[in-house]
């Protein structure tokens, strides 16, 4: 398993629950896709607009 998660290109360091509960919960998403093919890697990609980006606090 591996997993990684960048915030403005940087990335940002997860201690092992963290990295168990992210991979699990987009595992468990794409198993209920039903996709023909068997995934073998998974890129998502997220970009926050500014009304969601200004409640955030990191």
């Amino acid at each position: 398993m591996e997993i990684r998660l960048l915030v403005n290109g940087k990335e940002v360091r997860l201690k092992d629950f963290p990295r168990r509960v992210l991979y699990n919960m987009l595992l468990g998403y794409i198993k209920s896709l039903n996709l023909e093919e068997k995934p073998e890697r998974v890129e998502v990609y997220v970009r926050l607009s500014e009304e969601d980006s200004g409640s955030l606090k990191l």
